[in-house]
């Protein structure tokens, strides 16, 4: 993975917190100005400052302040206004001053990237609810074979392929529980999907602790649940283990799998705000 690549994971994992913190506290169409305009700042001040590396997008993002103190800001100017406007720009961060139209992503491309944005990333078609294209994950993967390309949907929504190039590791994380979920031979495989999940900069702190400490609880709960005799401690651990633990460790693996390829879903979905 090249360092503009990288640099653009960074971006779309914050603006991935940014939306969680917002979840609930902004009205939907606030909230996705927001992160859109904030993400036009946040590319705007790359850009100013000749920023292409991880290490100096990783410091501006840092500049702009950690995503539940921005959306705090933002939801405490919002309330000032009488809430019609919220403003994507952290108090004190590298945007302040800026019009927030000339630093919205229209030509731009993402931060420490040469690429352009696409076009249908910046004029989005209106939500499957109000008449307009179902941009599901499963559907972008169908639609995205017969359409203009196997990674996005016909209509430009991200696909599962698409998911997989921006985030391969974060991909394979999923495979390897999914895979430890569904095949019992391998179910301790989920160790190195943990590893992986922990060693990510992509995943949140929240979606860490998912991973890490689901299957953990539920295999020591179905070893709980386990009816046999053991003469000794060990013997009666490992009996159980291999037994309702092994049970209780493939559900939450498969669980998991399915929640982080959810998580990594939106995050992909961010990249079309």
């Amino acid at each position: 993975m090249t360092e503009p690549e990288r640099a653009e994971q960074l971006v779309l994992a914050y603006l991935a917190r940014v939306g969680d913190a917002a979840y609930g506290r902004l009205p939907h169409r606030q909230r996705t100005r927001f992160v859109g305009d904030l993400r036009g700042r946040i590319n705007a001040a790359c850009a100013a400052a000749d920023a292409r590396s991880p290490e100096r997008v990783r410091r501006i993002l840092r500049e702009f302040g950690d995503p539940e103190d921005v959306v705090r800001r933002a939801c405490q100017r919002s309330a000032g206004a009488g809430g019609d406007e919220v403003d994507g720009a952290a108090p004190g961060g590298p945007a302040d001053g800026g019009d927030a139209a000339e630093s919205a992503p229209k030509e731009g491309g993402w931060a420490g990237s040469e690429r352009p944005m696409p076009a249908h990333r910046v004029h989005r078609d209106p939500p499957p609810w109000r008449g307009g294209p179902d941009r599901s994950w499963l559907r972008g993967a169908s639609s995205g074979r017969s359409g203009a390309g196997a990674g996005v949907s016909r209509d430009g929504g991200p696909g599962p392929i698409e998911a997989v190039r921006r985030f391969p590791a974060e991909a394979l994380t999923i495979g390897i529980y999914l895979l430890s979920g569904l095949i019992g031979g391998i179910a301790v495989l989920w160790l190195l999907g943990a590893v992986l999940a922990v060693l990510s900069r992509v995943w949140s702190r929240a979606d860490r602790w998912v991973a890490v400490v689901v299957p953990i609880a539920a295999t020591v709960a179905g070893m709980a649940l386990w009816r046999g005799e053991a003469p000794y401690v060990d013997q009666f651990i490992m009996a159980s283990l291999a037994d309702t633990g092994a049970i209780g460790l493939r559900v939450a693996a498969v669980a998991c799998g399915v929640y982080l390829a959810v998580r990594l879903t939106r995050l992909t979905r961010l990249a079309g705000v």
